[in-house]
């Protein structure tokens, strides 16, 4: 059974990765079609494989390399501002901002969809939810564009992981008080982020009392493998303190780019691993999980559909115009497209909602299908309006988003 998983979402994953290629411009990015071949080969389709333990922690072990590369991709100084946008504004600053108002229209949304009779603490959750943004999208796409190392790119990728930060604390917090009246799912995620940017800190005044020597190319298998394991380090350590998974992998990647220089080997060997495999089981997953008998057998989920979509959508289109000022109004416009994008977080939180009985079963099934139709929708518009910069052959982005 084990072999039969590994060889169907080995194979699944290659072919979404032609399919991408035979699209014009490179459209639609190949974790689109890896969900969709998910769902063609799961339950809702020709039920080829189901939901499995074994496909559950393949599926968390790629999503936890996808944060990690996601980390990775963040330049500090250009997120902190010491590197400054043509009209000098900081990425950061931006992307803050973008999301906290993103959040307030999520609000607002959420209660205008929802019965006036449900709690606050319930259309919070909602929000919570609906300001999600799919690092797992924005990450390959943006690279694939060639602007991951760039102020655009950076402030893109800085608004996306400020929202997936503030995702999980927020939905912790609130699971906590609904669940045992305390917020106490949040400590451990802080205490987790203080332990990660001591460490960010203390690192550079570290290396740099090491010789340059230790750091020369002949290093890279060893330091690729000690990526790895600090990754299951802060996994476990986010275990014992309970926090999420998601937010211990990225702030391992975040550690690591203060090590691994941007542009080199070590870097391009971690992404090929997991785009290459370990990746494709996460989104094939989630399309084995969609529930579409419970999603059409309830009309009122049904409904939430297009009312879900408008507001992840204008969420994040409404804050992108902010942009505008420092890069244009057709880069803004793309900006919030591509942001519009949700899968990852959006389907773990959905989760949680559902344990905690916020949601209902055909609720979780209209929230994932709405990351499904945004994760498809929002590629391709970014694709359609973003510039390309090529970039150096050494670091085939195409191949990476694969």
């Amino acid at each position: 059974m084990v072999t039969a998983t590994l060889a169907l979402v080995c194979a699944g994953s290659a072919i979404a990765a032609v399919v991408a290629r035979w699209v014009p411009r490179a459209l639609m990015p190949a974790l689109v079609f890896e969900i969709a071949f998910g769902i063609a080969i799961g339950p809702s389709g020709l039920g080829l494989l189901a939901p499995s333990s074994v496909m559950t922690v393949l599926a968390q072990l790629g999503f936890a390399v996808l944060m990690l590369i996601a980390g990775l991709e963040i330049d500090l100084d250009m997120l902190l501002g010491r590197q400054n946008t043509p009209r000098g504004a900081s990425p950061l600053k931006l992307a803050l901002t973008m999301s906290l108002t993103t959040f307030a229209l999520a609000a607002v949304g959420a209660w205008l969809l929802l019965d006036r009779a449900t709690p606050l603490l319930h259309i919070a959750i909602y929000a919570v939810i609906l300001s999600t943004t799919s690092v797992g999208i924005v990450v390959p796409t943006v690279q694939e564009r060639g602007l991951a190392d760039r102020p655009y790119g950076q402030t893109i990728l800085s608004t996306a992981l400020l929202a997936d930060f503030f995702t999980m604390i927020g939905i912790s917090a609130l699971a906590g008080i609904i669940v045992a009246g305390g917020a106490w799912g949040a400590l451990g995620s802080l205490t987790l982020v203080g332990i990660a940017f001591l460490l960010i800190w203390l690192l550079p005044r570290f290396l740099i009392r090491l010789p340059a020597s230790r750091f020369d190319s002949r290093t890279s298998l060893p330091l690729v493998r000690a990526s790895f394991a600090l990754l299951f380090v802060a996994a476990f350590l986010a275990e014992g303190l309970g926090s999420e998974l998601v937010l211990a992998a990225f702030l391992a990647g975040l550690l690591l780019g203060r090590v691994i220089p941007r542009g080199g080997q070590r870097r391009e060997m971690i992404e090929a691993i997991g785009y290459g495999f370990v990746v494709p089981f996460f989104f094939i997953n989630v399309g084995l999980k969609f529930d579409l008998a419970a999603l059409v057998s309830s009309s009122t989920a049904l409904w939430l559909v297009p009312g879900f979509l408008a507001v992840a959508f204008g969420n994040k289109f409404l804050p992108s115009l902010l942009m505008i000022p420092d890069y244009g109004t057709r880069n803004a416009i793309a900006a919030g497209t591509l942001l519009s994008a949700r899968l990852s977080l959006i389907v773990a939180a959905s989760d949680i909602a559902t344990r905690i009985g916020v949601f209902d079963p055909a609720t979780n099934a209209a929230m994932v299908l709405v990351a499904i139709l945004s994760s498809a929708m929002g590629p391709l518009l970014f694709n359609l309006l973003a510039p390309k910069v090529e970039s150096a052959p050494a670091a085939d982005c195409t191949e990476r988003a694969i």
